[in-house]
């Protein structure tokens, strides 16, 4: 059965330089692939790409069976692809329920998003997306007075509104506290129960705990992919972690 998403011989060049160098990926339904290797390995601008950030140079990209290559940000956001970035972009003067009320509505005309913030579809939809990302205590907290854990979960809530089939997540446990993580890692292994995840991740001990699958990307290129176990046993994946990978 193929993936929910499958990445084509991927090329992205900057200039004369080759930043993403033939990288074929695919993410099979419902599972948590984590996408990791050194700093400028490629991952940030993997996700750019497959979200419509950044164009590719050449290959293809392919969600749920549709040709997404080159398309913009917002048609593949609609084709149900959801990116979290690092820094939480939520509306810090506004309480919780009221960014997860903005960040439901998809229209575009101003005056339908008024009705869609007071719909059942909202609200049935927010109590769900409150409860699994643990804030639903919290809905009427202004986002600027929560916690980084709060914030960051608050973020994740956002881009569960649209529904996507597929979230993408970058980094998502940065800075957080111990218990933080723990609970992040617990919201995670929810969410791909009914959802497909990539999380580019650093915290190979957070990678342990909640990884399906991981990829390793080395200047552009896959290195390795399979379990945890596998990729910490390959002795390609040791060399590059332990060497000195520069931006």
């Amino acid at each position: 059965m193929p993936g929910v998403l499958e990445i084509h011989n991927l090329q992205k060049n900057f200039d004369a330089v080759k930043v993403i160098n033939d990288f074929s990926l695919e993410v099979v339904e419902m599972t948590l692939c984590c996408l990791v290797g050194p700093n400028g390995a490629g991952k940030t601008t993997t996700m750019d790409l497959i979200t419509g950030r950044q164009k590719p140079t050449s290959g293809r990209i392919v969600f749920r069976g549709d040709d997404i290559t080159g398309l913009g940000e917002n048609t593949i956001a609609q084709r149900g692809l959801g990116r979290k970035f690092q820094i939480p972009a939520v509306f810090k003067e506004l309480t919780v329920r009221q960014n997860l009320e903005v960040a439901y509505s998809i229209q575009v005309n101003a005056i339908r998003n008024l009705f869609s913030f007071s719909s059942r579809a909202c609200h049935e939809r927010m109590g769900d997306v409150a409860d699994q990302v643990g804030l639903s205590r919290r809905l009427d907290v202004v986002a600027g007075t929560l916690s980084h854990g709060e914030t960051q979960w608050l973020e994740i809530g956002m881009v569960l509104m649209q529904d996507p089939a597929l979230l993408l997540l970058d980094e998502p446990v940065a800075g957080m506290t111990e218990q933080e993580v723990e609970k992040t890692a617990h919201i995670l292994k929810t969410l791909k129960k009914s959802k497909t995840l990539i999380v580019v991740e650093h915290d190979m001990g957070f990678v342990r705990e909640i990884a399906d699958v991981v990829t390793v990307m080395h200047m552009g290129s896959l290195l390795a992919q399979g379990t945890i176990e596998t990729i910490e046993a390959d002795q390609r994946v040791r060399d590059v972690y332990l060497g000195t990978e520069e931006h």
